[in-house]
């Protein structure tokens, strides 16, 4: 006898996408990662008081990909520093963001469309893993969320998630400093290291 009618539950598991992720502040309903993402937002933070660090680097913003999967819902991917015996080694920080398309610290967004309607948050956490984006060194400077973020949007235009010419959109908006509340201006791209490489 057949058991086409049992319920298939799987897709409501919490899914597991190894130690290179945190997914310790995503909402149970958004463990399974199914959720279809309906835009791409490339968020750059606000760094309030535009300053730089304690050895004397210019002003910088952190970056994140926030995946809206709802008009007031989203799920944030963070490549954070602070991990391993340095502090440099980057873990991809997955928060569920309620009632906002993204987060609110955001100074400016930068959006995209998928091509694909029924893109999900695990494929594009699955491509992320399947390239080798997770296991990722920030920079002696604790700098490279910005060239993590570049080469995260190659490699969703190369699988025909978003357009042709969105990384190079991207690209060129990561290699500014937006200042609080307006303006940009060139800022140097330290890049980290993906430890696959």
């Amino acid at each position: 006898m057949s058991n086409s009618a049992s319920p298939d539950t799987s897709a409501q598991e919490p899914v597991d996408l190894g130690d290179n992720w945190d997914l310790s502040n995503l909402a149970p309903s958004d463990s399974s990662l199914t959720a279809t993402v309906s835009t791409i937002h490339l968020c750059c933070l606000r760094n309030d008081l535009n300053e730089g660090d304690e050895n004397g680097e210019p002003p910088t913003s952190h970056w994140v990909l926030c995946l809206q999967i709802a008009p007031d819902s989203s799920i944030m991917l963070d490549m954070a520093p602070g991990y391993g015996t340095d502090g440099l080694r980057g873990k991809i920080e997955a928060s569920s963001l309620p009632g906002v398309a993204y987060t609110d610290e955001t100074l400016h967004a930068f959006s995209y469309t998928p091509l694909k309607s029924d893109i999900t948050v695990a494929a594009i956490a699955k491509l992320i893993n399947d390239k080798g984006r997770n296991a990722f060194n920030f920079s002696p400077e604790w700098e490279g969320c910005r060239f993590w973020l570049t080469v995260i949007m190659k490699d969703l235009e190369e699988a025909g998630i978003v357009k042709d010419g969105s990384a190079e959109q991207a690209a060129k908006a990561l290699l500014l400093y937006w200042r609080n509340p307006e303006g940009s201006g060139p800022r140097v791209m330290r890049e980290g290291v993906f430890r696959g490489e």
